[in-house]
């Protein structure tokens, strides 16, 4: 058997069961009513109240006008702190991700450039990873690779014409 938490009121002790029966109907309808505040939320705005009253109930000299104060107050607080949030659109399941925009063409995109990058020479691939992943200038490229600036040049233009002969080819349309 559960101890009862009692309260004292000019009629006598009353267990706080009792206060929460006798007042919930009244605190639900201004909490919804009043302060249009859907059902669910005023269910648990009312459990706070009823948690503060908990906590200060030998100190509330009047019960009634002290619950409903405090749900006015609650309500208040819950459309200020909501006040500061944006709602999300009725319609947001329907919606998709905006990440998600344009996901399978980027995809594709990697791949057919991972494609291409794998038909080409180790030679051409490292010369076009230094220079377009890594960003390196035709120098430094020269300078990985141990060769001249003109030839590093020529090479770079060589394999980024073979690479995109590659590409058109993965990308071709049959008919």
């Amino acid at each position: 058997m559960r101890p009862q938490i009692t309260t004292k009121t000019g009629k006598g002790e009353r267990a706080i069961e009792d206060v929460y029966r006798d007042h919930f109907d009244l605190l639900h309808y201004i909490a919804c009513h009043k302060f249009k505040i859907s059902e669910g939320d005023a269910d648990n705005l009312i459990q706070e109240v009823f948690l503060a009253y908990m906590s200060t109930v030998n100190e509330v000299r009047d019960i009634r006008p002290w619950l409903v104060g405090a749900t006015c107050n609650a309500s208040r607080h819950y459309w200020r702190v909501r006040g500061r949030s944006e709602p999300l659109p009725e319609d947001i399941l329907e919606q998709g991700d905006p990440g998600s925009h344009g996901l399978a063409e980027t995809f594709a995109m990697r791949l057919t450039i991972r494609q291409t990058l794998n038909r080409l020479h180790e030679k051409c691939r490292e010369t076009l990873r230094l220079r377009y992943f890594e960003g390196c200038s035709a120098a430094e490229v020269a300078k990985q690779l141990d060769t001249t600036n003109r030839y590093a040049e020529k090479l770079i233009h060589n394999c980024l014409k073979r690479a995109h002969e590659i590409y058109l080819i993965l990308t071709e349309v049959k008919k």
